[in-house]
């Protein structure tokens, strides 16, 4: 009897390693799509003084608006015209909100359905005891060692002068669209985007733009940190995760430090929040993710391409290896993390009023009011007050293989790149684009930049290479813009 069981077990592992090994050998990579890639041209020094005199407008959008100062943007503007005097006499600007642009490139043919191409101004506040840990003023624009630094330099400056560089480089050769091009550049996105993006969407929205194609920042090129891939990796954004902030109050009586209640409004709060983070959301692959899985499976090395040719049997060793970088871990869960702290004026005065705001990016599909009713189910304590702060927004996009965005994308890249994966992406971060959900349902976020460094830190910067990468790639998507079939990846 033992021996017919021991047989049988044996039988069951040779037939499961027989399925595991067969469709890891018969997984299909679906990175065949040919293209010749077109040798880049040099990388003009007034470009470089551009992206230089860019990053010296300091158009800093500030969490305290009452701090925003507009000549900043005043000086942006100013070096947009100077610096682009044919695309500001040959396309027609509208300004909104008195900062944010609109700018329409009339195409040759009124049937094609246009392309956006999106950017914003402003840049994120440099923190000012990290000044010292810079390599270069941080709006400076200075050039050392072939590598511009300065706030905005990766976000997200070097893609909006990209754009004005292909765009005016290709008027001075008499070039005009088959389709329509928008460019949109909104001055508010790193505080939502209310007076910018939103308010140019709604504007197209009116007018019944729908786009084939928008595309603004977002996935990268990166080389090494996909595990298990050797090739740099093209990551296409096609879905973008949610933003919500919640905060929590607790109110209870404070008094002299020396005699103090067992519990005060500090305890209740640090309780609460320590329950946030010890019970984290599940884990769960969106259709992007499934996509990046699907993209990049074949071209891991073993036993990575085992395992995502397998996930049936090993599901649990993928979210273990996702979990293991915060990068990876924001791809398949719902994140929150504690980023602001506020209670007490004195060391010697218990605080009546504790408060903290948490920040959450929520997986598409996982839609505010759920993630706030879990929030409040694991705190499980009336006396924290748990409020949505304004800005919150769901999760969105998702992936299609033969849906023109992706698929023009992967062509562009291919172009532009040599030797590089493409895949699609779920974007951890926001982006002004969540506003033109309306406006296209072709949206991709991608910058064309290879492991940007600093982002919304010190030392933010970009290589003269990167930079050169960029513009080369917007120019080829827009002489690209009559076709509307991209590269077969399958």
């Amino acid at each position: 009897m033992i021996k017919k069981i021991l047989y049988l077990l044996l039988a069951i592992l040779l037939i499961l390693t027989v399925v595991v090994a067969f469709r890891t050998m018969t997984a299909k990579s679906l990175q065949t799509g040919v293209v010749s890639v077109q040798p880049m041209p040099p990388l003009p020094e007034k470009s470089v003084e551009h992206l230089q005199k860019a990053i010296q407008c300091q158009t800093v959008s500030y969490g305290d608006t009452t701090q925003w100062q507009s000549e900043p943007f005043l000086q942006f503007r100013n070096l947009m015209e100077t610096a682009y005097p044919l695309l500001h006499r040959q396309l027609t600007r509208e300004v909104i909100s008195d900062w944010s642009y609109l700018y329409t490139w009339r195409g040759k043919n009124p049937a094609l359905a246009p392309y956006i191409f999106m950017a914003h101004q402003d840049v994120v506040p440099v923190e000012e005891n990290t000044r010292n840990l810079w390599a270069a003023d941080p709006f400076g624009g200075e050039l050392k060692d072939d590598t511009i630094y300065g706030r905005g330099a990766i976000d997200d400056k070097c893609n909006l002068i990209s754009i004005l560089e292909a765009a005016e480089k290709l008027l001075q050769q008499g070039f005009q669209p088959e389709r329509t091009f928008y460019f949109v550049f909104g001055h508010d996105e790193e505080i939502g985007g209310r007076k910018g993006a939103v308010r140019i969407a709604k504007l197209l929205e009116t007018r019944g733009i729908k786009a084939d194609l928008l595309i603004d920042e977002g996935g990268i090129i990166t080389e090494g940190k996909v595990s298990g891939v050797s090739k740099p990796v093209a990551l296409v954004a096609t879905a973008e995760k949610g933003y919500m902030s919640l905060e929590f109050s607790v109110s209870k009586k404070g008094g002299h430090s020396s005699m103090p209640d067992r519990e005060t409004a500090i305890d209740i709060l640090m309780k609460a929040l320590v329950k946030v983070h010890d019970n984290q959301f599940p884990a769960r692959f969106d259709a992007a993710t499934e996509g990046f899985l699907k993209y990049l499976g074949p071209e891991m090395r073993f036993p990575g391409n085992m395992a995502v040719a397998n996930p049936w049997l090993f599901k649990s060793l993928i979210i273990k290896n996702f979990d293991e970088s915060a990068t990876a871990r924001a791809m398949i869960r719902t994140t929150a993390v504690t980023t602001i702290l506020n209670a007490g004026i004195k060391d010697n005065v218990v605080p009546t009023v504790a408060t903290a705001v948490a920040n959450f990016r929520l997986l598409p599909g996982d839609s505010i009011y759920w993630v706030v009713q879990r929030i409040k189910e694991v705190i499980n304590d009336d006396r924290v007050s748990v409020k949505i702060k304004q800005g919150a927004c769901e999760g969105s996009g998702g992936f299609d293989a033969t849906g023109l965005g992706f698929q023009k994308i992967n062509k562009i890249v291919r172009q532009t790149y040599d030797n590089v994966l493409v895949s699609p992406f779920l974007l951890i971060g926001a982006t002004d684009s969540r506003h033109f959900l309306k406006v296209s349902d072709n949206i991709v976020k991608f910058s064309p930049v290879v492991d940007p460094v600093g982002f919304h830190t010190f030392n933010e910067q970009i290589s003269l290479n990167s930079y050169q990468h960029s513009i080369w790639f917007f120019e080829q998507l827009m002489r690209d813009s009559d076709q509307t079939a991209a590269v077969n990846t399958h």
